[in-house]
């Protein structure tokens, strides 16, 4: 092959592969929220079993402070956006108790949770939903539990 021919080939195949589009994480999410946006139903966190559970219902014991959790204890709510799948799609945090203890950043850090549908829901609605959680020392949550 001759060296012409060969640059042109290979001008042609960078030119078409800089004008296509490639499905980046973000380029998925967008079009999935779009899609998630005509069918959403809203429900409250008491209800979501009735749609999805999540895939473990054990408490989370951890042995040390994951980097995305404030220090202190606290409490904060927001919205988990859950596909057809069982993906969380997105969590959009809502309150913080102290005021500040948890953002948006740390949220975005917080391990995604995979969800099965329930019996209820056959079809699969996505959801979205108000979660609230809270973060407290081992010995509260003990005593609590009593």
């Amino acid at each position: 092959m001759s060296k012409k021919l060969f640059a042109g080939v290979l001008l042609t195949l960078a030119l078409t592969a800089c004008s296509s589009t490639q499905n980046t994480p973000g380029n998925l999410d967008s079009v999935n929220n779009s899609l998630l946006a005509a069918n959403l139903l809203e429900v409250s966190g008491d209800n979501l079993s009735d749609y999805w559970q999540p895939k473990s219902k054990k408490p989370v014991m951890l042995k040390s402070r994951p980097k995305w959790i404030p220090k202190g204890m606290g409490q904060f709510s927001y919205h988990v956006v859950i596909d057809s799948e069982g993906n969380e799609v997105s969590k959009t945090l809502v309150s913080s108790s102290p005021e500040g203890w948890m953002t948006q950043a740390r949220l975005n850090k917080m391990p995604k949770v995979r969800y099965l549908a329930s019996d209820d829901n056959p079809e699969h609605l996505p959801v979205k939903a108000l979660l609230t959680s809270k973060v407290m020392p081992r010995h509260l949550i003990e005593s609590e539990q009593q």
